[in-house]
């Protein structure tokens, strides 16, 4: 699906220029003025605890509660001896525990507060389900991990996204998307979606396509499917590709991007990827050249020339599901921390290159497990494995792309990928675990793409070719497949 990323990401890209029309100043993307932030956000958190509470007690209740209320149980969670990687259904750790800390994350962000407190929130509405609520069950690590760190990353993607759709324009379908992607934040705006005048619009690229692609799998099965995706990049620094030189802080999230796309065969989804990334701090330095000051609208042709590059510590989040011929494909990964680097230069060319690098936890479907599972009968293995055939693993996540824009046409290559080896330890059966049975995986994606913009305006037409090998390890079995990808859309840029 990584075909489909870059060729969107290309296909919007345009002459490389987001619209420059003022709006609210200092700060390109303004927060709400909240009368008593901690205290709204610590109401709303315990209200969305709350609910969560009363439908864990209407459908938990069972004879491990008087259990887990004894002082020896509680003992055990608070020394940690009791806390685990649990074995509960892979979406409801890969897709729930995420989504509840976008809602702690979303609740203090939207209620004025910065990304560091807004990180805590999450944490701590965490660690208060994990303890307060689930008393009957074991306090999941992969939960603490994941729905704070998961959180965070998409929390503060999507909260850029939404008050850079409340701050360019004032109609319904901004408004609208305001709320979608940054509710809390557009509830305490007032008046609702306003447009406060002054300052700059952030730098921004937004895009939905959609197209046709033809999918090769290990060189002989052959799929025809349905392409749709949708993204966004958001860069709120205010300097960023201005005139001027020399560098200047990079504050939490003003590199963000946000992706999404599907694959549809029939009635069927055969494929889907959410991707958000973000960058937590950093240093921008630039060297541009043109004529007026940051504040003025500068004809295309007036556009400043030079270079720029941004250094920082930046996070990913990626949810990945792919239905392939033998097995299903899945991983999600939250890349909890690694530089991000950007090199931007304008000249009678447009480059950007990104280059990424991430320390990753991860959930991961082995597919040597589902071809090879009789290898193991009868051994004690652990648990996710056993029930669900995934395992948690940690390491790398990477990414580099390079953009390049001649103007009527332009060019994209993408790799990116990760390796990912089983953690060991804090398996709810692993007294019984006599020998650790060992995973490994690793994704390759390689891309290269073009796009053409026959007309004026936001209609671009690109193609695509993308190869992915996937290779996954139980021990000395493995699964090794390919899949070749050709892409052709349509796109629209905004």
């Amino acid at each position: 699906m990584l075909a489909w990323l870059a060729l969107v990401a290309a296909l919007w890209s345009g002459t490389g220029d987001a619209p420059v029309t003022p709006i609210a100043a200092p700060s390109p993307v303004s927060q709400p003025t909240v009368s008593h932030p901690y205290l709204f956000t610590a109401i709303e958190i315990g209200l969305v605890l709350t609910g969560g509470t009363i439908w864990y007690f209407r459908n938990g209740a069972d004879d491990r509660w008087s259990r887990g209320a004894e002082w020896r149980a509680w003992k055990r969670k608070m020394t940690a001896e009791d806390v685990v990687f649990d074995g509960d259904h892979y979406n409801t750790n890969a897709v729930g525990h995420p989504l509840g800390g976008t809602a702690y994350y979303q609740i203090a962000r939207g209620n004025g507060l910065g990304p560091g407190v807004s990180f805590i929130a999450s944490f701590l509405g965490s660690t208060f389900w994990e303890y307060f609520v689930e008393i009957p069950e074991h306090p999941s690590l992969n939960d603490m991990i994941l729905t704070p760190a998961g959180g965070a990353v998409i929390g503060e993607t999507t909260y850029q996204l939404g008050r850079y759709l409340a701050r360019s324009g004032s109609g319904l379908g901004h408004c609208a998307g305001a709320f979608v992607f940054s509710p809390v934040a557009s509830i305490n705006d007032r008046p609702l979606c306003r447009v406060s005048p002054g300052g700059l619009l952030p730098w921004a690229k937004l895009g939905l396509s959609i197209g046709v692609n033809r999918a090769v799998f290990d060189g002989s099965v052959v799929r025809e499917e349905l392409a749709v995706a949708m993204g966004s990049e958001i860069v709120t620094q205010r300097t960023y590709q201005r005139p001027g030189s020399g560098n200047v802080h990079v504050a939490p999230g003003e590199w963000s991007s946000l992706f999404a796309d599907g694959r549809f065969a029939g009635n069927h989804l055969d494929g889907f990827w959410f991707h958000g990334q973000t960058v937590w701090g950093g240093r921008y330095d630039r060297n541009y050249q043109g004529g007026g000051d940051e504040t003025d609208v500068p004809p295309a042709a007036l556009r400043p020339r030079g270079w720029g590059t941004m250094l920082g510590l930046g996070s990913s989040f990626d949810y990945r599901l792919r239905d392939l011929p033998r097995v299903h494909d899945r991983i999600t990964s939250v890349g909890l921390g690694g530089p991000m680097f950007e090199f931007s230069a304008r000249g009678s060319v447009l480059v950007r290159l990104s280059l990424s690098a991430q320390y990753a936890f991860a959930i991961v479907g082995s597919m040597a497990y589902r071809t090879e599972y009789a290898l193991v009968l009868g051994q004690t293995i652990k648990t996710p494995l056993r029930q669900s055939g995934y395992y948690y693993a940690h390491g790398v996540v990477y990414a580099a792309t390079l953009h390049v824009d001649l103007g009527p046409i332009g060019f994209t290559g993408d790799a990116r990928g990760g390796w990912y080896w089983s953690i060991d330890v804090a398996d709810p059966a692993q007294s019984t675990i006599r020998s650790d049975l060992l995973l490994r995986d690793s994704r390759l994606y390689l891309t290269a793409a073009m796009w053409t913009r026959p007309v004026f305006g936001p209609l671009r037409f690109g193609g695509a070719v993308e190869y992915v090998r996937r290779a996954s390890y139980m021990s000395d079995a493995g699964f090794l497949g390919t899949e070749v990808n050709i892409l052709a859309t349509t796109a629209f840029g905004f």
